[in-house]
């Protein structure tokens, strides 16, 4: 069999199965469907991410910080001691942390956010510095960004500390550089 003919036939295949467990869940009680729905979420991170996306699950400030500080953990880590290879990046961790930095701004979490920044700049700068291409430094950017840009239109007085806190978290001195300098008055 061809190719493609392999994956018209997989196609197929697929396509009966979910013929025959639709029929199975649809005399399932919605208490039954509930239990397996959460059963499979326990056991895959991604179905319950699906789920609380398709459901619009809004997750309580204290569990929201718990998982982005669990996804900075994620995306900087790297064996100590050793140099990291590039293709082991938690890529969607970094995602995470960007995601949900982003949510805790939306709501009006800036303290927060401030505060989950600078262990993520410095867990994050060192993972650039003991990484072979340093390719994660542009994601580390991208999530802190618009923390430092909400930091910036806050006009909070410790605006320049916090900035300054930063840069003294930043391992290889480049992280956004430019927009904490601006932020502590250093042209």
């Amino acid at each position: 069999m061809t190719k493609t003919g392999c994956k018209r036939a997989a196609g197929t295949l697929s396509n009966e199965r979910l013929k025959l467990i639709e029929g199975v869940l649809r005399k399932q009680s919605k208490a039954k469907l509930i239990a397996l729905l959460l059963a499979i979420g326990k056991k895959d991170w991604a179905v319950l991410r699906e789920l609380e996306t398709r459901l619009q699950v809004e997750r309580p400030l204290d569990l929201l910080i718990a998982e982005i500080s669990v996804a900075i953990a994620r995306a900087t880590e790297f064996e100590a001691g050793g140099r990291r290879n590039d293709l082991d990046i938690d890529w969607e961790a970094y995602e995470e942390v960007k995601k949900g930095l982003a949510r805790l701004l939306e709501l009006g979490h800036l303290a927060e956010a401030r505060l989950l920044a600078i262990p993520l700049m410095k867990a994050g700068s060192r993972q650039v510095e003991a990484s072979d291409e340093g390719l994660m430094a542009d994601e580390l950017s991208e999530c802190l960004r618009p923390v430092i840009r909400a930091v910036q239109r806050s006009g909070d007085h410790t605006a320049a500390e916090w900035a300054s806190a930063m840069q003294a978290a930043d391992r290889v001195g480049f992280i956004c550089e430019r927009e904490l300098a601006k932020l502590r008055g250093v042209s």
